[in-house]
């Protein structure tokens, strides 16, 4: 006799999670913690690298920067190209600490420098600091010049760094960035060392922090749990200077002030959800930024103990899938990177305009063995899924987006 069991599968239908593709470099990985950012090539590189904690703004590990002699820069050619092709109306953020200034002896401007890969332009913090005077977080605007004026806003200004560039020169810098720099070098000596942080692009809507939100949901009950994490928050305040204070609303009801670092809250019934972050200064709110995510059951069969039935094996559908695919490779939607793959796996596709999407990996009986939901900006985009623990054989990556449903076969080896 052949049991067949109802099973409950809770499924994320809607899922936004903010600027998941915009660049952030907060150097907090045990691993690689400079991630794409190195010494400029010579002879403009000159500088010790080092990794220090903790930020005060937010209590993470930071990089710190000595001056060496000759030029000293360091430098991302990977992660901030384009960005005013594909964040055109946002803001590149970045966190400042001055801890020697070589005698240099006089109020200091942070700055951070942007380049075509021929001209570049600095955005110049209005902020000053001084050696050992705290943390400054700056906000760049991601704008091109409007008659013939380079933007700026409250917290500084964009220059050229070249007397001859123009304006038309300054918006090619920021619709086809190539590269991002900063420098710890203030005066000749090489005693200066400054700290970097969290050099992200967000929105500019006053809010000092993004959040992830992950979802993991049960097979068998009606219950499912949400994880929030926020992005580079700020978790000081000063007399006078009270920082901002994070109040969740999870949308059935409940509240919960934000907790460094992760917040979790489960829901017992089904349905739809709005997750609302709220900061707020004091007594004021200042910016709120929301989160609809909706779950419901999905039977997949339905036990019947008295009843002999013979079950038919989904991998023939599995099988049908794959092939379809790979006979039709002008039409898959996506390219899998590298396939046969054994630790990890980039889906790699396009898109003309910001679009949710879902991604799953599906084993040859039909089950969903990992889920994965982003937004992915206009242009060529990737996702990186993680398969080092994933069982030898043959799958099935599956990418749902508004309007279409696409699939490949994914070989997975040891």
């Amino acid at each position: 006799m052949v049991r067949m069991y109802f099973l409950a599968i809770y499924l994320l239908l809607g899922c936004l999670v903010f600027d998941a593709q915009a660049p952030c470099s907060d150097f907090n990985a045990s691993s690689n913690p400079a991630g794409n950012w190195a010494p400029s090539p010579y002879p403009n590189g000159n500088v010790t690298v080092n990794f220090g904690s903790a930020n005060a703004l937010d209590g993470s590990q930071y990089l710190i920067l000595g001056d060496l002699s000759f030029g000293s820069w360091y430098q991302n050619a990977t992660d901030y190209k384009d960005l005013g092709k594909r964040f055109l109306g946002q803001c590149l953020y970045f966190d400042f600490y001055l801890k020697n200034d070589s005698g240099y002896g006089q109020p200091y401007h942070p700055f951070i420098t942007l380049s075509d890969g021929v001209r570049s332009a600095s955005f110049v913090a209005s902020v000053t600091v001084t050696p050992g005077s705290g943390w400054v977080r700056v906000k760049a605007p991601i704008q091109l010049s409007s008659g013939g004026v380079l933007p700026s806003n409250s917290e500084g200004a964009w220059i050229l760094n070249d007397p001859t560039s123009t304006a038309a020169d300054f918006d090619n810098i920021i619709l086809y960035s190539r590269i991002l720099s900063i420098t710890p070098d203030i005066t000749t000596t090489q005693n200066e060392i400054m700290f970097f942080d969290n050099i992200c692009v967000k929105p500019c809507d006053g809010c000092s922090a993004d959040f992830n939100v992950t979802m993991s949901y049960s097979t068998i009950g009606t219950t499912a749990t949400a994880s929030l994490t926020l992005i580079n928050p700020i978790l000081f305040s000063t007399p006078g200077n009270p920082g901002p204070t994070y109040t969740i609303d999870w949308g059935d009801g409940t509240s919960s002030a934000y907790i460094y670092p992760t917040v979790s809250h489960s829901y017992a019934v089904a349905g739809n959800y709005t997750i609302c972050v709220t900061e707020s200064r004091g007594k004021f709110s200042t910016c709120k930024r929301c989160f609809t995510f909706c779950y419901k059951p999905s039977p997949v069969a339905t036990r019947d103990e008295s009843t002999t039935t013979m079950t038919k094996s989904p991998f023939t559908e599995v099988r049908a899938v794959a092939k379809a695919e790979l006979q039709s490779g002008d039409h898959k939607g996506f390219s899998l990177v590298p396939n046969p793959a054994n630790n990890y796996v980039e889906l790699q596709t396009t898109f003309t305009g910001r679009e949710a999407v879902l991604v799953r990996l599906i084993d040859i009986s039909g089950k969903i063995v990992l889920e994965k939901s982003e937004v992915l900006e206009n242009g060529n985009q990737s996702i990186k899924l993680n398969i080092e623990k994933m069982n030898q054989g043959n799958y099935i990556v599956e990418l749902q987006s508004k309007d279409k449903i696409s699939s490949q076969k994914l070989i997975i080896s040891q």
